[in-house]
């Protein structure tokens, strides 16, 4: 029960702003789909998972003014190999999962049917890494901030496509044999399709 709530909680929190900005400012609201790919920073997660493909949606409100509020779900699963450190070692399947809850702010620029929003703000991460031929993982929750700028453009009334560009830094405090501080963030480049609802 305790696991479940903690859970929830990130989400719960992203709700209840949402819930706070809709009736005192909201100008537009749309929900977006995208799909991309992922750099880590880390040396030591490219080598053992290399790069990956995340997938997101996002709902996104826009003030009267050029201030807006966003809050999504990220997923990223990927699959690696721990590699033995010396000759002969026995190399282990993995499998690594991130699920993001990010809840930021927006400023936009508007230019005829094209939009630029640069923003910042805080995501919840849950992570698990399980070693597929042993019984041994590793799981964590980290928040940390993300900083991201997308562009968007109108195709017809209600629908837009767009890609985005975001950052995070994900320091677990965990340290390995060939890292001291593994950190899971990097960069995100994701394209996809926004429907303004209102």
């Amino acid at each position: 029960m305790g696991d479940s709530v903690k859970r929830l909680g990130p989400a719960a929190l992203a709700l209840a702003l949402l819930g706070s900005f809709v009736p005192a400012a909201a100008q537009e609201l749309s929900l977006s789909f995208a799909a991309g790919g992922f750099r880590a920073t880390d040396d030591a997660y490219r080598e053992i998972y290399g790069s990956g493909t995340p997938w997101a949606a996002e709902v996104w409100l826009k003030s009267r003014g050029p201030f807006g509020l966003s809050a999504g779900f990220g997923r990223i699963s990927q699959t690696g190999t721990a590699l033995p450190l010396g000759e002969g070692g026995q190399e282990y399947p993995l499998k690594f999962v991130r699920t993001s809850i990010p809840v930021t702010v927006f400023y936009q620029f508007d230019f005829m049917t094209v939009g630029l929003r640069l923003g910042g703000g805080i995501c919840f991460h849950s992570y698990r890494e399980d070693w597929q031929t042993v019984d041994l993982a590793y799981d964590g929750r980290k928040a940390a901030p993300r900083f991201y700028a997308a562009a968007t453009w109108t195709v017809a009334p209600r629908i837009s496509v767009f890609g985005s560009a975001a950052y995070d830094s994900i320091p677990t405090g965990a340290g390995s044999l060939v890292a001291a501080d593994v950190n899971l963030g990097g960069f995100q480049f994701m394209g996809g399709l926004s429907i303004r609802i209102f």
